[in-house]
């Protein structure tokens, strides 16, 4: 099998924003989770970045509410899922961009 393809990509977030995001693993027809963290700098926030939990329905990943804490402008954040599927273990990654106040990018 080659490996599976998976919706990810660059985001932005202004500092305040709360977002749920969700990712989409097309090549398997299920997924179990298998957690999510958040690393900003390389070091992980995800105590500080996270609330709830995250859910796995059919081949969705619906990761936990993320929070943009005030005075993280300029940072860019990863926010790691990770899924098991067809007995592996599977990681990816969404980068998120996080803007000032007041910035346009």
């Amino acid at each position: 099998m080659s490996e599976p393809f998976v919706i990810e990509g660059e985001q932005t977030l202004r500092e305040g924003e709360t977002r749920t995001p969700a990712v989409v693993f097309e090549d398997f027809a299920t997924v179990a989770t298998g957690g999510t963290e958040v690393y900003v700098n390389g070091s992980t926030q995800s105590a500080t970045w996270l609330s709830g939990s995250t859910v796995a329905t059919a081949n969705v990943l619906t990761l936990p509410l993320i929070t943009v804490p005030a005075g993280s402008g300029g940072l860019t954040v990863v926010v790691e899922p990770r899924v098991q599927a067809n007995g592996q273990s599977w990681k990816t990654g969404i980068v998120f961009r996080i803007l000032k106040p007041g910035s346009q990018r």
